[in-house]
C-alpha cells in the first residue's frame, strides 16, 4: 500500500486501499429524520404532561370549591346546633344577629364562608321554632359556591340555592313574619 492510498483511506474512513465516495447526503438526511422524530416524540410527551397538569389543576380547583361549600354547610349546621341549644334554654331564638354570634361562642369566624371575600351570613331574626320549617333562618347574601348560596332553614336543613330561589324563600320567610306580627 502506498502513502497516497493510505491518506485517502484514512480521510474517507473506509478500509485501507478502498476509496469510499458519497453517503454524506444520505447521512445528513438520516440524521435530520432521526432528530426530527426525536423532537416530535419529546413535543408529544410535553403535550401529554401539560394536559395531565391542566387536568390535575382543574380537579384541584373543583375539589377546593367543593371543600369550601362543605365547610360552609358545616358552619351552618354548627350554628343550628347552637341555636337549638339556645332555644331550649331560653324558649326563643336570639333576637339579633349579634346575639346569635355571641350565643355560638365561636366568634364571627363561624358566620363567614371559607371563600375569600365572602360576605357574612345574614340572620333573619324574630322567628320561633313553631313557625314553618321551610323558613330561612341564616343564608349567604351573595352566590359564592358556583353561583349558589348556602342556606339554613328553621328545621335545621341546609341547602345550596340559586339566587332567585333564595330570594323567593327569604321573601316568603319575611312575609310570614309580617303576617304573624299582625
Amino acid at each position: 500500500m502506498d502513502a497516497c492510498n493510505s491518506k485517502k483511506a484514512n480521510r474517507s474512513g473506509g478500509l485501507p486501499g478502498r476509496l469510499v465516495r458519497g453517503g454524506t447526503i444520505t447521512n445528513l438526511i438520516f440524521a435530520a429524520v432521526f432528530f426530527g422524530l426525536l423532537a416530535l416524540g419529546v413535543l408529544w410527551i410535553l403535550k401529554m404532561v401539560g394536559q395531565a397538569g391542566q387536568q390535575y389543576s382543574t380537579a384541584m380547583i373543583q375539589t377546593s370549591q367543593k371543600a369550601s361549600a362543605l365547610q360552609c354547610q358545616n358552619n351552618l349546621r354548627t350554628v343550628w346546633q347552637s341555636l337549638h341549644m339556645y332555644a331550649i334554654s331560653n324558649e326563643s331564638l336570639p333576637p339579633t344577629q349579634q346575639a346569635l354570634i355571641d350565643t355560638c361562642g365561636y366568634g364571627s369566624r363561624l358566620f363567614h364562608c371559607a371563600e375569600p371575600n365572602a360576605p357574612q351570613y345574614v340572620y333573619i331574626a324574630g322567628q320561633t321554632l313553631d313557625m314553618a320549617p321551610t323558613n330561612v333562618l341564616l343564608y349567604e347574601p351573595e352566590p359564592v359556591h358556583e353561583g349558589r348560596c348556602s342556606v339554613l332553614f328553621l328545621d335545621g336543613r341546609t341547602a345550596m340555592l340559586e339566587p332567585d330561589e333564595l330570594r323567593f324563600e327569604v321573601e316568603a320567610t319575611i312575609a310570614g313574619l309580617k303576617q304573624r306580627r299582625r
